[in-house]
């Protein structure tokens, strides 16, 4: 009998872990089109969260992020989804439109979405 409330209690002892595990994050919903020049240079449908490489860009390039998802994105001046020297990021927020003038190689990184 002993042994059985010691079980017991461990099991019970474990169900608020269980309850409050945070839940897998999920892709982004919509589309994200990265746009110059007024040509769509790039375009991700339903993106997973995670980085993503961006094209080369001209010597001042203006930029125009569209997010058409329900997922922020952060634009990076830098590789990887790192800071670059003069300007580190560009928050876009979900169902919004970004401009940015850029210069060289960028990333951009899609934030996670949680049910």
């Amino acid at each position: 009998m002993r042994r059985v409330l010691s079980t017991l209690g461990a099991l019970l002892a474990t169900v608020p872990l269980t309850l409050t595990a945070p839940g897998q994050a999920l892709a982004a919903t919509g589309k994200l089109i990265i746009m110059t020049e007024g040509v769509a240079r790039n375009q991700f449908f339903d993106p997973a969260p995670g980085c993503y490489g961006l094209p080369s860009f001209r010597l001042l390039s203006r930029v125009r992020v569209i997010n058409q998802t329900n997922a922020d994105v952060i634009l990076y001046s830098g590789e990887n989804c790192r800071p670059g020297l003069l300007r580190a990021t560009t928050r876009v927020r979900a169902g919004t439109v970004g401009e940015r003038t850029l210069t060289g190689t960028h990333s951009i990184q899609v934030q996670p979405t949680w049910p």
